[in-house]
């Protein structure tokens, strides 16, 4: 008989969006009850705590002392169960040769996934972009679709998310391509202009890779003194076919820019991301990164991870899914049901995955934080498997 796991007297934010002192009752991976007085063969006492949904991370390279280049994923997903994360995208950023030979091992070692449930697919970052970033430019090659199909067939029909700049040769036939097979296509590393970047999202981009991030922006020529120019970050933001994910930590994007992305795109197209590197979540100090990036340098969750050796320039962000969600409440003032709107919901949606959400039907993905959102529980499918 199937075991029912009831989370008892917690105050449950449910997907209207307005906490309630109820019980939720899962079975099967599924919420299949909220209640009052409800009971199960295994119960979870949330008194005094938060029920909320759990979050989900669609980039992210890397945490505490793992990284998507480890041996397996094991250790990786463990340590993203301990920060609050339900669900999560492995991000590669390598040669297109490196990111297939990881994919494949690591569908070997997780048994296509399937043991790792957290994983929601791999995502490629690279190697379609015109400029690197803090990355490295040998990680990166011209738009084929011969390593289009190599890369793909590699993933095993994991690849969930391609990231491309749409100024590239090629950019606008990938990305139909991609599109077709429900693959979503990010608009990244980029100097494009706004006809291009309309010409992509025409084609079926529909996110934005780390929005105001590594965008260079091209020459314009001033119409008239005084007269402001529209560029690709103005359309983006009233772009409503696109998401755009922000690494909310305060660093990467001025607080005053994120303000400005949440009321022009609404909390419904916006998704907070870690983008998060080896080294992400441990102690302030210098780690050696793996990748040949040199040292990195943790100086706490919202300064982002430093290149000590390359003039300390960002190399992603020392943020946890748990840090996150307490950014959008403590550093951007949102209330916790907006932070959990991206952090949670807008992701699973633009995915088409059936979690983000509290209500009956939805997966039984959930996190249990005390009134300072420090994490005390993580159920993935309707297991428990952290617990503070």
């Amino acid at each position: 008989m199937t075991q029912h796991l009831v989370i008892k007297n917690g105050d449950v934010l449910l997907a209207e969006g307005r906490l309630a002192r109820v019980d939720v009752r899962v079975a099967d991976g599924r919420i299949i009850q909220i209640g009052q007085d409800l009971h199960g063969e295994q119960e979870l006492d949330a008194t005094g705590h938060y029920v909320l949904p759990g979050l989900i991370d669609l980039h992210q390279h890397g945490i505490g002392f793992e990284s998507c280049e480890s041996g397996t994923l094991d250790e990786f997903a463990r340590l993203e169960a301990s920060r609050g994360a339900t669900t999560f995208f492995p991000t590669l950023f390598a040669a297109p040769d490196k990111s297939a030979r990881l994919m494949a091992q690591h569908r070997r070692t997780s048994d296509e996934l399937r043991r790792l449930p957290q994983i929601g697919g791999f995502r490629l970052e690279s190697p379609y972009l015109a400029h690197t970033g803090a990355g490295l430019a040998d990680d990166l090659a011209p738009i084929s679709r011969e390593t289009t199909d190599a890369l793909l067939a590699a993933g095993g029909g994991h690849v969930r998310i391609v990231d491309i700049s749409p100024e590239l040769p090629g950019a606008l036939d990938e990305i139909r391509y991609l599109s077709a097979q429900g693959i979503v296509c990010s608009l990244a590393h980029t100097e494009a202009g706004i006809a291009q970047a309309r010409a992509a999202v025409d084609a079926g981009a529909r996110l934005v890779t780390h929005m105001f991030d590594t965008f260079v922006l091209p020459s314009l020529d001033d119409p008239d003194p005084g007269v402001y120019p529209a560029g690709l970050v103005d359309y983006l933001l009233v772009e409503d076919r696109v998401m755009c994910e922000i690494i909310g930590d305060g660093t990467h994007v001025h607080p005053l820019l994120v303000e400005k992305a949440l009321r022009c795109k609404t909390p419904d197209r916006l998704v907070f991301v870690t983008d998060s590197n080896f080294s992400a979540g441990l102690p302030p100090g210098d780690y050696e990164l793996p990748n040949n990036w040199g040292r990195g340098r943790i100086q706490g969750p919202n300064n982002g991870v430093r290149l000590v050796d390359r003039d300390m320039a960002l190399a992603g962000s020392a943020l946890t899914p748990l840090d996150s969600l307490k950014n959008a409440v403590h550093l951007f003032g949102q209330p916790l049901a907006v932070a959990t709107i991206v952090c949670a919901r807008t992701p699973a949606r633009l995915l088409g995955l059936n979690k983000g959400e509290i209500a009956i039907g939805k997966d039984a993905d959930l996190i249990v934080v005390d009134r300072d959102l420090e994490l005390r529980h993580t159920i993935v499918a309707g297991a428990v498997i952290y617990t503070a």
